[in-house]
């Protein structure tokens, strides 16, 4: 029945959450739907719409296409409890919530190639959804995550990547011990994969396979894989001396941003001169959208300086502020500097332009914890917030549920990497 179906899905917000229950011994699962949210606490009289949900179960016989679930909870057979996942090919528009031994399972299940490229993208963006919103613990995600170091599709890795970057951003004012762990483990998934891909370009490469080779390369740089790293000053190095092929144009923001995480001044003052003298906007942009990445409190001052400065139109102010937020050290100076500077700011962005919202969001997302979040809403109580108070509004809620995601999980990813022998 398309109306009614649609009718739901249309007349209200947001979609939910699919629990599974198992029970092994009648071979079935109970499945019971919740609305989603990104912070999980959702109060009863958010509740109250019950989504038609096509479970879409894929076993080994192939999906069944006719499982519904039109009410608040409900139970089915399963065939075969070795190997069934609800949702095949992601069409449908929920989240599922399994055990955190079934997802172990399924990511057993996906290196014995049982689940389509759809279903595994899919189950890593659930699961990183539902961990950080507090439906499921981190180490559960982790672990998945770990069976999918010899993953071969693109469209995985995007989200492999993205999924522990999320992690890594959540923990990003955590101890230093805890965070070197997180980044070893960080780097142990992505390296023999980009050393495998490699980094050299050629004509045959289709697109997808581009942006394969580029983003493991940045991701493993990034992370301290030495071989990447060194393969990044080796090309900066010949570009800096006047070889102009020597960084492809693919990898060309990825070897800006490894050689100012792990360099210093001499790099960036090579980065700010190509950002100065380039001939092509794109990759004058590309320069610039780096320099933030520098973590030097020197270089963090001159990055804040030059965005105010002539060389930097108005409407770019927020290019050299991008790469600030990749550590804690730029993002405690940015969100200093921007409340220092605000009525000079205010003037070279006005509230009829959506870039103050761009830079609001760039300056105050960054934080993790309750005391972070009292201060950013402390200084715009003071100041106003007009024509960004969107984008304010969701940088607090991202703060809010980094918050709560460390309360509960920050015990649970210490042990995690103690077991795995990263601590």
């Amino acid at each position: 029945d398309v109306v009614s179906v649609a009718d739901t899905w249309t007349k209200y917000v947001g979609f939910p959450v699919i629990t599974v229950e198992e029970d092994v011994k009648e071979s079935a699962i109970k499945v019971k739907q919740n609305r989603f949210l990104r912070t999980a606490d959702v109060k009863p009289e958010e509740d109250k719409t019950i989504y038609p949900v096509f479970l879409g179960l894929r076993t080994k016989d192939g999906i069944q296409e006719d499982l519904t679930l039109n009410k608040r909870e409900d139970t089915f057979k399963v065939p075969d409890m070795d190997f069934y996942k609800l949702n095949a090919d992601h069409s449908g528009i929920y989240r599922t919530n399994y055990t955190p031994e079934r997802l172990r399972k399924l990511g057993e299940n996906a290196k014995a190639g049982l689940l389509s490229v759809e279903d595994r993208a899919g189950m890593l963006a659930d699961a990183g959804a539902l961990t950080a919103a507090g439906y499921q613990k981190t180490s559960g995600l982790l672990s998945l995550l770990k069976g999918f170091d010899t993953e071969p599709d693109f469209v995985v890795w995007d989200e492999i990547t993205a999924r522990i970057g999320a992690v890594r951003a959540a923990w990003i004012f955590q101890d230093d011990k805890v965070k070197d762990a997180l980044k070893a483990f960080s780097r142990d998934l992505v390296s023999s994969k980009a050393h495998k891909l490699g980094w050299e370009f050629k004509e045959s490469d289709g697109h997808i396979e581009q942006q394969f080779k580029a983003l493991l390369f940045g991701s493993a740089a990034s992370a301290g894989d030495e071989k990447t790293k060194s393969a990044a000053f080796d090309m900066f190095d010949k570009f800096v001396k006047g070889d102009r092929q020597a960084i492809h144009p693919n990898i060309r923001g990825a070897v800006y941003s490894v050689v100012l995480q792990y360099g210093g001044e001499k790099e960036y003052d090579a980065i700010l001169k190509e950002y100065e003298t380039a001939k092509n906007a794109d990759e004058r942009n590309t320069a610039l959208r780096s320099v933030g990445r520098a973590k030097d409190p020197k270089l963090i001052q001159r990055s804040l300086a030059y965005s105010l400065s002539k060389e930097v139109k108005d409407q770019d102010i927020y290019l050299p502020l991008a790469g600030l937020r990749a550590h804690k050290e730029g993002i405690e100076a940015f969100w200093t500097w921007m409340k220092a500077n605000w009525a000079t700011l205010k003037k070279k962005l006005p509230p009829s332009l959506t870039m103050m919202g761009s830079v609001v969001a760039m300056g105050t997302s960054g934080f993790t914890s309750e005391a972070q979040r009292a201060d950013v809403e402390k200084f715009f109580k003071e100041v106003g917030t007009k024509g960004f108070e969107r984008n304010l509004a969701q940088s607090l809620d991202s703060i809010e549920a980094k918050a709560g995601w460390l309360e509960r999980d920050a015990k649970d990813v210490e042990e995690w990497l103690k077991e795995n022998k990263y601590l």
